[in-house]
């Protein structure tokens, strides 16, 4: 790929020194307390909440959906700010977020406010992901993709244990006590941040706000404009296009199934556990062999899962198809985020990691919305295996770019 504004591949970018590292287990302990708070509510328990409020079918897609849609907007900006004012600062906007977010479920009693609360939360994750990954990635460059594979993996033990923590205290307890153990959780997450060391000045002098954002968006725009980036996110978004379909209505399918609330819990648990054990594996060996063939196993995997999964009513075959889904997402992540570290500069990464967080939300958003149209007209099978076509389009899509490969390996 051709020099472009001062980014190449990172073959002909000279290698640089990992920076220190004694603040890491820090960075993975809030990711996964922040996870664990959030994915809580994600699933089962939005899906479930949304019915139980009296939402239609199809509207549960978008209130499941409205976090990620709020990503869509908030990260472009949020990563390219980062950048401008330092990594610190957007994490502990985010963290608060995630404390406060929980808490504001209590006061929810029908369903158009659950949606107004689903795109206040959504701010958690879209402030604090892209700078949490770009701090991950710019700090290491020599290890990148086992380092994001490791920070992936302390994130996805929270996506483990969240479903089911929020499983059981709604089959035990109740909704509101689901709600109230997420924000406990989201406290401790916050507080986890706080020792994290201060941001150093990004730039000299005193700028005023509007040039700061005058430089943020010029940013964004050098970074949207690189073919490659696009690419790579895409991809990306094809992924969560099926984890969003799964997230809105595997619950619901679930219980159409007559299987358990904390049964469902598990299926995600087990999702998450495959992803936890096996993303350093995969980082790791995407280092040293190259990032595209993790990026077509996973997708061809997870997509042949969804479209497998209506057909299956029984909770053995579902838990198994979805610690199946579960390995095909940690194939494809640590490959695509270090792929994105591979082509941009240091000093673009919290740009890049927005505009990709961007991009991967609008495959997450648009994955529960097309869905909850696609299932309330034809049903769970038409509706899953649809999905599943798009996912193997775009991989084609990938496939079949004529452009050079969009991330060479920094190992090469």
């Amino acid at each position: 790929m051709a020099d472009d504004g001062g980014r190449s591949e990172g073959a002909r970018t000279p290698p640089r020194a990992d920076g220190p590292s004694w603040w890491f287990p820090l960075l993975c302990g809030a990711g996964f307390g922040g996870r664990l708070s959030y994915e809580m509510i994600r699933s089962p328990l939005t899906a479930l909440y949304a019915w139980h409020l009296g939402a239609p079918t199809a509207v549960i897609g978008l209130l499941v959906a409205a976090v990620t849609i709020t990503g869509i907007f908030v990260k472009l900006p949020a990563g390219s700010l980062a950048d401008q004012f330092g990594f610190r600062r957007l994490m502990l906007a985010g963290m608060m977020v995630t404390a406060v977010g929980p808490f504001l479920y209590l006061l929810v009693w029908f369903w158009p406010q659950l949606l107004a609360v689903r795109f206040f939360h959504g701010l958690s994750t879209a402030l604090y992901a892209p700078a949490a990954s770009a701090q991950v990635a710019k700090s290491f460059p020599s290890q990148r993709g086992r380092r994001l594979g490791l920070y992936g993996a302390a994130e996805n033990a929270g996506v483990v244990l969240g479903p089911v923590i929020g499983a059981v205290a709604l089959a035990h307890l109740g909704f509101a006590a689901a709600f109230v153990v997420s924000g406990g959780i989201g406290l401790l997450a916050l507080l986890t941040i706080l020792p994290f060391p201060r941001d150093a000045p990004v730039h000299d002098g005193r700028r005023s706000t509007g040039e700061v954002l005058r430089v943020a968006a010029q940013g964004v725009r050098q970074i949207t404009g690189d073919p490659a980036i696009r690419l790579v996110s895409l991809i990306e978004a094809a992924l969560y296009f099926g984890v969003g379909t799964l997230q809105a209505y595997l619950p619901l399918y679930a219980q159409d199934q007559h299987i358990p609330i904390l049964k469902i819990g598990f299926l995600f648990g087990a999702q998450g556990i495959a992803s936890i054990l096996f993303r350093p594996v995969f980082g790791v060996a995407s280092d040293r062999v190259g990032r595209r063939p993790f990026v077509v196993a996973g997708i061809g995997l997870c997509a042949t899962v969804l479209a497998t999964i209506p057909y299956m009513g029984q909770f053995l075959p579902l838990l198994g198809l979805s610690t199946l889904f579960g390995l095909g997402t940690a194939m494809v992540t640590p490959a695509t985020t270090a792929m994105i570290g591979d082509i941009v500069r240091s000093r673009d990464f919290g740009a890049a990691m927005g505009v990709f967080g961007s991009l991967w939300d609008a495959g997450h958003a648009c994955g529960p919305l097309m869905a909850g149209v696609l299932i309330a007209w034809t049903g769970y099978r038409s509706g899953f295996m649809i999905i599943a076509g798009v996912m193997v389009t775009v991989l084609v899509v990938f496939l079949c770019s004529n452009r050079k490969s969009p991330a060479k390996e920094t190992h090469k």
